[in-house]
């Protein structure tokens, strides 16, 4: 059950959506979901959003939420997330993102570092390297995707995600909704995943991380976490073997650090 929050803005034209979950007291999360859009719930344990006041950002772009152009950068797309979040009256905050919501999470932190207690990063792009460069996704058929996104590209959370298509309108509902988050996603990710995040990583130093990544990740390789960790040397980088892109829905461990570290960090804690 949750209640959808729409704003006018923040630019003429925009319309921006956030789905709330939990309950109105303790500490506010907000989660910012992956290239590939949110789906029916917040991939969080029942815990968090029984416990809390979960807010889902639906980002421009990518379904519900609209923009009349898109963003410059993602550092400007967080500024508008920033803007949703003042209408909420939310204050300080925790961010979980999962893929490029991963990178604008990040990005929320460098513009507004004394507003997050926390910030827990599942997968995120924003760096590159040569040697380990990953799977275009651009590049590639839904068949050949899957594959590299989803540890069982044959199992329930890879069929809920991509059901088959019962008939031709149906398929072709399919391929406009994969054009459509392929060409937000290729606003800030293409050709080249480098979102120049690591510039900004520096203003993190005094706010709790998480880092989360998928060993069997082919599009986000988890050979990226040391780039991160060079650029965050106080944050904690798991690598989940069992998972791949999609760990916060196939990956019951990745959902219990988030959990745990969401569940344990607080403001007392950026001084410990």
């Amino acid at each position: 059950m949750s209640i959808r929050h729409d704003f006018e803005g923040p630019h003429q034209g925009d319309l921006t959506i956030v789905d709330e979950y939990g309950t109105a007291d303790g500490p506010v999360l907000v989660y910012l979901h992956s290239e590939w859009g949110a789906f029916e719930e917040p991939p969080l344990s029942g815990e968090l959003l029984e416990t809390g006041r979960v807010l889902v950002v639906h980002l421009p772009g990518w379904g519900a939420s609209t923009s009349v152009r898109p963003a410059s950068s993602l550092a400007d797309m967080a500024l508008a997330v920033w803007w949703a979040l003042d209408r909420l009256e939310t204050g300080t905050v925790r961010l979980v993102g999962h893929g490029i919501g991963a990178t604008l999470a990040a990005e929320m932190a460098a513009a507004q570092p004394g507003r997050v207690e926390s910030l827990a990063l599942m997968a995120p792009w924003g760096m590159f390297d040569e040697a380990d460069p990953g799977a275009d996704m651009f590049a590639l058929l839904p068949r050949d995707l899957a594959p590299l996104v989803y540890t069982d590209p044959n199992g329930p959370v890879a069929a809920a995600h991509l059901p088959k298509p019962a008939d031709a309108h149906e398929a072709g509902l399919a391929v406009i909704r994969r054009v459509q988050v392929l060409g937000a996603a290729s606003n800030y990710l293409f050709p080249i995943p480098d979102t120049g995040i690591a510039e900004r990583l520096y203003r993190l130093a005094d706010v709790p991380v998480l880092l989360l990544w998928g060993a069997q990740d082919g599009v986000v390789p988890s050979s990226l976490a040391g780039q991160w960790t060079e650029h965050l040397p106080h944050a904690r980088s798991v690598v989940i073997q069992d998972a791949a892109h999609m760990l916060p829905y196939e990956s019951a461990d990745a959902r219990k650090l988030i959990l745990e570290f969401t569940g344990a960090a607080n403001p007392s804690a950026r001084s410990a």
